[in-house]
């Protein structure tokens, strides 16, 4: 089978397509975004129609309702057109169309699923065969795939047989037990569990009838009972109502006795919100001045809580004076130190700065030194005076004692003076040498000073005043924060109060039923209160009516005429209670022997119970055999079909090798299982193609792909698309491949795409065999495309037609490796190698298949490939190892 032509209406980005493909090799080459694959899944679609992902991804960029072509192929010997039309809206709305251009009339033998009538393979295993896009390239085989090969060894048509009896097999398997919860063999052992319940219920209900006997009796006997009982008061009535005088009297006592008795309900139904409990007016009072002081409490709580001032206090100090860190007395100590310091550097500076100042005047010292001089002379000359005049009288001696002393003491603050002026000078030449040391001291002091002050907001020089400040500022908030630990205090004070209060009050009204419109708790103390004053009221009310009642049995002398506890409501009452109680025993009986013929009913099925337990019993047995042999057969079909596979492996394998062989020289002895899981040999073991790199691995599925195909049409040869498959392919590689697609084009049309340079294959000139135009159309129809139709059926014109893109038609240099293909792929053909006709699979020859076959053996086959006599030295021969 081969295609012949197609023509794209709009299908993704291509529109108004056409192609007419070589009968061998068909090679195109253009740039990433050209459209290649979407020409690949266009000729899908033909064949399989599209997915929903596949009509969003592929709806043309145009603005239309409806995308799609034609494809002309060639099967069977006849060439067929398949038209289709997808819609861009819903998918009911495809149309499909399929001409025989031999006879040019339309058919619908192929449906809508052409490539599985024209292929014989599904589109899943259509893209696992012939259609080799890169991202595919290393799927594996499908049931599809398998069951084809099967039928192709087999000699049968029945493709779906094996898997179809198998889904019966299991499917009816599943019927009878899907797990340990579901399942017709479940049901039976439920519905057998349910009849030897109502069995082992049955024999309950035989021991308990003896029971319910018993107690029918015993009913019987109590309704026998208060019958006499009723009688006996109808008589007692009967004689104490037999005179008529007495009986007005009675009547006028029932009266007393009903007032009496719908008193007392109301001081119960008051008496109700006591709840049993005896309380006082004094207790309802004294509570509810305890709610009125609570009230008082909440209100003190809450004036407290808003004007907390202290609280406030705090808060401001520590916003203004940043006092959220308070510094410890250490710190104050150590800073007040700091400060005492700093005033001492800065005095000795300063009197050092005065010595200097001083050092500038010399003649104080001298000044000081002449005066206390002076002085002392004056005092001299007074005390000769007075010596002088002391002789002459005692007032003369005491001014001498006077100018002594006064000189004495001008004596010494002058040269006191002038000592410590000439001191001072001296002094300050010693300090000079220290002021500077002291300067730095000074500076380093008052920036640690500074720092300390200017986080309290104090940027005074005065540090002492600061200082002073700061710890009054400490103190300030030392006593808010005292005020609000008070009020704290005084507060949880209240708080603990108004709980004590609260808990009293709820535990009293909590032995009380309040109404449930007394919602808050004076509504509720007021509730009691008032009931207290009704309690009363009522109490005094029937003490009363009591007290008529007693005298007017006494004025009447009721109580000689008959006994004074006789009272006919009473024995009426006591009539109407031994009803009751009679009407509850017969209904009661009555129960008792409905359920007596229930069990009698039931008694009676036992036989029909143990019957159908018996007949659930033989259906279980059945069911469990039934599913042990339909196992027993899937595992019969299975290991026979296995066997079956083992047989189609051989020429699957043949082929692989001869590709294998081709493309790697090297390549480790390796085996396939009928699986086709494809193992190298090594070493340490079987190693699966996962453990070696991208390339290889897609050489190994190319050599994979292509036996398949070998395979799977022995006869016929389909066409092959590749849609870029070599791109981790190396030089050698990627040469070996491209000249293995150019040898094996002379027995499949191949459809191929690149989109690099290095990987384009180049089609000779003596390859670009066409199909003949004439059959591409129905002898009918005119050459005209499809879209041109398409469009003339909407009203929107005829086209012209745009030449068809020429195939690259360049000769490339001949390959001295593709004799050695052409050569080496002729040597073993799939056919050669196939098996003899293999029998049908029916149920007559499972049994023997299965006996004769051994699953559990191993059998090595060695494949070896000799090589050409020459005189070169000799290789190794390449040896191939399959497991089965």
């Amino acid at each position: 089978m081969k295609l012949i032509s197609l023509y794209i209406d709009n299908f993704g980005k291509l529109s108004d397509y056409s192609f007419d493909f070589s009968k061998t090799l068909n090679s195109l080459y253009e740039e990433n975004g050209w459209g290649k694959t979407t020409l690949t899944v266009f000729i899908k679609s033909m064949l399989y129609g599209l997915n929903k992902t596949e009509r969003t991804l592929y709806s043309p960029w145009k603005n239309v309702s409806s995308f799609g072509g034609y494809l002309i192929l060639e099967a069977s010997g006849r060439n067929y057109r398949i038209e289709r039309q997808f819609s861009t809206s819903k998918s009911t709305l495809d149309t499909i169309r399929v001409y025989d251009l031999q006879s040019g009339f339309p058919i619908d033998k192929f449906g809508s699923n052409i490539g599985e009538a024209i292929l014989n393979l599904n589109e899943a295993s259509f893209e696992r065969s012939v259609f080799i896009p890169q991202k595919d390239l290393n799927e594996g085989f499908n049931s599809d795939i398998e069951a084809k090969l099967a039928n192709l060894i087999g000699g049968t048509d029945d493709s779906q047989s094996f898997e179809e009896a198998i889904e019966i097999l299991s499917k009816k398997a599943k019927e009878l037990k899907l797990n340990s919860k579901k399942g017709l063999i479940v049901d039976k052992k439920m519905e057998l569990a349910q009849i030897e319940d109502e069995i082992e219920e049955v024999n309950k209900r035989m021991e308990g009838l003896p029971i319910l006997q018993n107690q029918i009796s015993q009913i019987n006997e109590e309704i026998h009972i208060l019958n006499d009982e009723k009688k006996n008061i109808n008589n007692r009535i009967l004689n104490f109502t037999k005179s008529q005088d007495k009986r007005a009297k009675l009547e006028v006592v029932a009266k007393y006795e009903e007032d009496i008795k719908y008193t007392k309900k109301l001081l119960e139904e008051n008496n109700f919100v006591f709840n049993g409990h005896d309380v006082t007016q004094e207790e309802v009072l004294e509570y509810r001045s305890k709610n009125k002081e609570l009230q008082s409490l909440r209100t003190q709580y809450e004036v407290k809580k808003s004007n907390n001032r202290a609280s406030m206090k705090i808060e401001k100090l520590e916003k203004d004076l940043n006092l959220t860190e308070i510094p410890d007395e250490e710190t104050l100590d150590h800073i007040t130190d700091q400060i005492m310091k700093y005033n001492n550097i800065k005095s000795v500076i300063q009197a050092h700065d005065t010595s200097v100042k001083e050092r500038k005047k010399p003649k104080l010292g001298i000044a000081l030194t002449v005066v206390s001089s002076v002085l002392i002379i004056v005092g001299v000359a007074l005390f000769i005076v007075g010596f002088f005049m002391g002789k002459e009288s005692q007032q003369g001696f005491s001014i001498a004692g006077i100018a002594i002393s006064i000189l004495a003491i001008l004596g010494y603050i002058g040269a006191l003076a002038a000592f410590l002026v000439n001191n001072s000078q001296n002094n300050a030449l010693a300090v000079g040498g220290q002021v500077k040391s002291y300067d730095y001291e000074k500076i380093h002091l008052e920036e640690e000073l500074r720092e300390f002050f200017a986080r309290y907001h104090l940027y005074s020089s005065n540090f002492t005043n600061n200082m002073f400040i700061v710890r009054a500022n400490i103190q300030r908030y030392k006593d808010a924060q005292d005020d609000f630990n008070d009020i704290s205090r005084e507060n949880k004070d209240l708080e603990n109060k108004i709980k004590e209060l609260e808990n009293a009050i709820q535990h009293f009204l909590g032995q009380f039923n309040s109404s449930a419109t007394a919602l808050t708790t004076e509504e509720k103390i007021g509730e009691l209160n008032t009931h207290l004053r009704k309690k009363k009221e009522i109490e005094d009310q029937l003490s009363e009516k009591e007290s008529l009642l007693k005298t007017f049995i006494s004025m009447n002398q009721l109580d000689v005429i008959d006994d004074a506890n006789f009272s006919i409501e009473e024995e009426n009452q006591k009539i109407a209670d031994i009803d009751l109680k009679i009407d509850e025993l017969n209904s009661e009986k009555t129960t008792l022997l409905n359920k007596c013929a229930e069990y009698e009913n039931e008694i009676a099925m036992l036989d029909e119970y143990n019957s159908e337990r018996e007949n659930v019993e033989i259906d279980i047995r059945i069911m469990e055999e039934e599913y042990r042999l339909l196992n027993l057969s899937m595992d019969y079909l299975t290991h026979s079909q296995n066997c079956l596979l083992e047989k189609y492996v051989k020429p699957m394998k043949d082929s692989v090798n001869k590709y294998i062989s081709l493309l790697l020289k090297d390549t480790e002895d390796y085996s396939i299982d009928v699986n086709f899981n494809f193992q190298f040999m090594t070493e340490g073991g079987l190693k699966g193609i996962d453990s070696y790199s991208r390339g290889y691995q897609n050489i190994i599925s190319l050599c994979m792909r292509l036996a398949l195909i070998d395979c799977l049409y022995p006869q016929e040869k389909p066409f092959i698309i590749l849609d870029d498959p070599f791109v981790n392919f190396d030089d050698e590689k990627l040469e070996l491949c491209k000249a293995l697609i150019r040898t094996i084009s002379k027995q499949y049309q191949i459809v191929y795409f690149a989109c690099h340079k290095s990987r384009e294959i180049h089609v000779k000139a003596e390859d670009k065999k066409t199909i003949p135009d004439a059959v591409t159309r129905p002898i009918f129809q005119k050459p005209t495309p499809i879209r041109a139709s398409v469009k003339e059926m909407l009203g929107e014109g005829v086209l012209k037609d745009e030449p068809k893109k020429p195939i690259n038609a360049e000769r490339p240099k001949r390959l001295s490796i593709e004799d050695e293909l052409l050569e080496d792929l002729t040597r073993v053909k799939p056919q050669d190698v196939r098996p003899a006709q293999v029998r049908k699979i029916d149920a007559t020859t499972i049994k023997k298949d299965v006996q004769q076959a051994t699953p559990k053996t191993q059998k090595t086959i060695v494949i070896k490939r000799q090589e050409p006599e020459s005189d070169e030295p000799k290789v190794k021969p390449r040896t191939i190892k399959i497991n089965k």
